[in-house]
């Protein structure tokens, strides 16, 4: 019996899924450059043509990956729309460190994407692509939850937030074992408690 259409549906988001979390974890294994669309499908379980089909190229997965994390991080802040700016700031670094972890799976895949993200060739790939210009809105509720939570320097803190963040992904991508929570309260402790 054929699959009904919502069926079809679901069956190809379930691919796009698989093949975007296969990548995210051999990029963030292996590095952005050395990895390949054929490896990624191989990690997915789907046929070799899939990841061109579905994404074009590689490049363009990533930039998939990186509005993904947007969304899931403006979703995030919409829910909590209400809250006070310093719950803002810690969905803001939460999902620049480690996503928004709902579950071990996601855990892991958002360790990946953070890793990933960090990337000088996949940085290059995204600036080149402009991806930083559509998180504008992004940093200016950073900017936004800074002043509103009492900062007497929301452009120090800002410099300070990213510049941790930027390090601290950089050695998570060195060491797994990297402890990115621990640098998550240090610094909204640091920057909350001044």
């Amino acid at each position: 019996m054929p699959r009904t259409p919502e069926a079809s549906a679901a069956v190809r988001r379930a691919t796009r899924d698989r093949i975007r979390r296969a990548a995210v974890l051999l990029m963030a294994e292996q590095g952005y450059h050395a990895t390949t669309l054929r490896q990624i499908a191989a990690r997915a379980g789907v046929a070799g043509g899939l990841p061109s089909h579905y994404f074009g190229s590689k490049d363009a997965l990533l930039v998939e990956i990186a509005d993904r994390w947007r969304e899931r991080t403006r979703a995030a802040l919409a829910a909590h729309e209400d809250s006070d700016p310093a719950t803002a700031l810690r969905l803001l670094v939460r999902s620049a460190l480690l996503g928004l972890d709902t579950s071990p799976d996601e855990v892991t895949e958002s360790r990946a994407v953070s890793a990933l993200l960090a990337d000088p060739q996949a940085r290059q790939v995204l600036r080149a692509a402009q991806a930083d210009a559509k998180s504008a809105d992004l940093f200016d509720t950073l900017d936004r939850s800074l002043r509103e939570a009492g900062s007497t320097d929301p452009a120090g803190d800002r410099l300070l937030i990213l510049a941790a963040v930027r390090g601290a992904l950089s050695l998570a991508a060195e060491d797994p074992a990297f402890p990115l929570r621990d640098v998550e309260e240090v610094l909204l402790a640091r920057v909350l408690g001044r």
